[in-house]
């Protein structure tokens, strides 16, 4: 058993608020998922769902109440020792460092008390650094103050691998990076998973989860809601294509009707043009019928399709089915 198992996990807190009050807080509820070897695993849900109490419990930072979890065929619970031998983790990309080090220097550190000698320290360093790009960028000597947000992130990773462990627990690795670095550390996370590593890792940007992840997760209020690749979410959740066309050769009257006699459609707009009309329907049809009944409609009827444009649902579109606009991202 490989990758990651996660089966009725439960966390409960004790929190206070104020001198004397307290509140229980259920923050996992037997939440159950699996990662593949090799898989980039996404793991969503709004602030307060229960995914960093989760990752904290893969990462044996934390113990579960009731249930197993396994992370590359170990308990985390009866094998924890094991379990931080083949992991590497993210938590903040902004802390954990020395500031007046360089990210060279921290990462011998670092080697160091994960018991490398000061040569294999050294040698180990250097390999990460250049894996995660902050050697060729000439960042490794510079101080870790003078480090931009992007290279903290990818100093972090670099820590993470310093023991070229299979498993990766990235929480939120890119929150608050640029666009270009941001892009940086994705590609960075896409080549690990080539190479066969395990990454879980947990984000709220859709798009850039879309990008990379092979599989996903959303839980909310410590339960999962759904799980599955981007494809099959959507499917799950009954998500609609938006179909935008403009006509040329039917009044306005006549031409819902029409469509509807080739394409179910679920809701529609109709706005007249000047020579044309511009309709966007949404519909559960899939692409390719989409397609062949606007073709068909094309060559049956007196008219001109002048643009056709069909758009997929989102990975967004998909979390706000689930949890709802207004939630936390």
């Amino acid at each position: 058993m490989k990758g990651i198992v996660v089966d009725s996990i439960k966390k409960t807190y004790i929190s206070k608020e104020g001198f004397r009050k307290k509140r229980v807080v259920e923050a996992l509820k037997g939440v159950s998922l699996t990662v593949g070897s090799g898989e980039i695993h996404a793991l969503l849900g709004p602030n307060g769902a229960g995914k960093s109490t989760l990752v904290k419990i893969l990462a044996t930072l934390l113990l579960p109440d009731s249930g197993r979890a396994y992370v590359d065929g170990y308990d985390v619970v009866r094998e924890a020792e094991k379990v931080r031998r083949v992991i590497g983790i993210v938590l903040d990309v902004s802390k954990g460092f020395y500031t007046s080090l360089s990210g060279y220097e921290n990462l011998v550190f670092y080697a160091l008390l994960k018991g490398y000698s000061y040569q294999e320290a050294r040698r180990r360093a250097k390999e990460v650094l250049e894996l995660v790009g902050l050697y060729e960028m000439n960042a490794h000597n510079r101080p870790y103050y003078t480090y931009s947000l992007g290279m903290r992130a990818r100093l972090s990773i670099a820590k993470a691998l310093l023991t070229n462990p299979p498993v990766l627990l990235l929480d939120e690795p890119t929150l608050g990076l640029d666009v270009e670095s941001a892009k940086a550390v994705r590609k960075l996370i896409t080549d690990l998973a080539k190479e066969g590593r395990t990454v879980l890792i947990t984000g709220h940007n859709m798009h850039e989860i879309e990008q990379i992840a092979s599989s996903i997760t959303i839980i909310d209020s410590g339960r999962v809601i759904v799980s599955g690749n981007p494809s099959e979410l959507k499917a799950k959740l009954g998500l609609m294509l938006k179909v935008s066309t403009r006509i040329e050769g039917l009044h306005t009257p006549q031409i819902l009707e029409k469509i509807k006699s080739f394409i179910p459609i679920e809701k529609a707009s109709i706005e007249p043009l000047d020579s044309s009309t511009k309709i966007v329907f949404y519909t559960k049809a899939s692409r390719e019928e989409v397609v062949q009944s606007i073709m068909q409609m094309h060559s049956t009827l007196d008219l001109k399709i002048l643009d056709l444009v069909v758009e997929e649902p989102t990975l967004e579109d998909a979390y706000i089915a689930v949890v709802g606009e207004g939630h936390g991202h």
